[in-house]
């Protein structure tokens, strides 16, 4: 017989709600899809299922008989799929992730993933090199940049603004730093970041108007971003970080923020990104959500 399996549920919850607005309500659907779904069971099987006016509804003898067949193998079905669901969620998940994102954001709550979904065993590495997901036989990666790689997809994490920090003790010892110009900066600048799967080129917009590339000749060139903001806030002169790494050693005085008015471009965004939508696995979806729930507390959190 040629029906629609997707019938039987909204058939189900009508016989056990006495009623299509409640059904409509438990399904979260419109109640017109479940006037839609009974008719077209009842055009197929050539049988009336329910008895209804504006003031009661109830089922059929062929309608009862129906539900009483229905309900245990509709029950097995969704059993069948939880058993299946806590299946996907065992197995292996291979990650890439950046160093500063693996320390700062996904390091404090790592164990917080292990204990909540014990069947997932997790093989990740950090990196700072541009990685393929097929050659690396990845499933997830954090990529870096304006937009994710083309033929993949990405979940938005969050974005990057890049600041002017330096720590009070360098401010004290150079206080004419806090609103000064780009020039001057620049010879303050003693170490800087830089890495395979960033942005290669900057530019900055001074107050004058102009725009200049940003560059550091006589600074050392470091591939680990936090390397850079902990040797800032140590006292090593003036960098350029990312702002979402900085918050907390603001709130707590061991960075400030000078220049403001000195804009750095382009801003960067942190995605997660996936092969395929469709071919995602229950524990990658499960990785997704969490790197996005880890991820917006980690911005929140005063």
């Amino acid at each position: 017989m040629n029906w629609n399996l997707n019938d039987l549920p909204l058939f189900i919850a009508v016989a056990e709600s006495n009623s299509f607005s409640k059904a409509a309500v438990r399904l979260n659907i419109q109640k017109s899809s479940i006037s839609r779904a009974i008719a077209r069971l009842e055009e197929r099987l050539n049988v009336k299922l329910l008895e209804r006016n504006n003031r009661y509804l109830r089922l059929t003898s062929d309608g009862a008989q129906l539900y009483q067949q229905l309900k245990p193998l509709l029950e097995q079905v969704n059993l069948a799929g939880d058993e299946l669901c806590q299946k996907g969620l065992a197995g292996e998940l291979n990650i890439a992730v950046t160093l500063a994102f693996s320390r700062e954001v996904m390091a404090p709550h790592l164990n917080d993933f292990v204990t909540r979904f014990p069947d997932i065993r997790l093989n990740m590495k950090s990196t700072t090199r541009i990685l393929n997901l097929y050659e690396d036989k990845l499933d997830l990666a954090i990529q870096l940049g304006p937009l994710a790689p083309s033929g993949f997809y990405a979940q938005h994490l969050a974005d990057i603004e890049l600041c002017w920090m330096s720590s009070p003790a360098y401010l004290s010892a150079y206080p004419e730093l806090i609103n000064s110009s780009w020039l001057e900066i620049q010879k303050h600048v003693r170490y800087y970041h830089s890495q395979e799967n960033y942005p290669a080129n900057f530019c900055l917009f001074a107050p004058d108007g102009n725009e200049y590339p940003v560059t550091f000749p006589m600074a050392n060139q470091l591939e680990d971003v936090l390397m850079v903001r902990d040797s800032v806030v140590a006292g090593a002169g003036i960098s350029l970080l990312p702002d979402i790494y900085c918050r907390k050693l603001v709130k707590e005085k061991k960075l400030i923020r000078i220049a403001p008015e000195i804009k750095v471009s382009p801003n960067v965004t942190i995605y997660a990104v996936y092969a395929s939508k469709k071919s995602s696995s229950p524990r990658l979806k499960t990785m997704l959500s969490f790197m996005n729930e880890i991820t917006t507390n980690y911005l929140t959190d005063d």
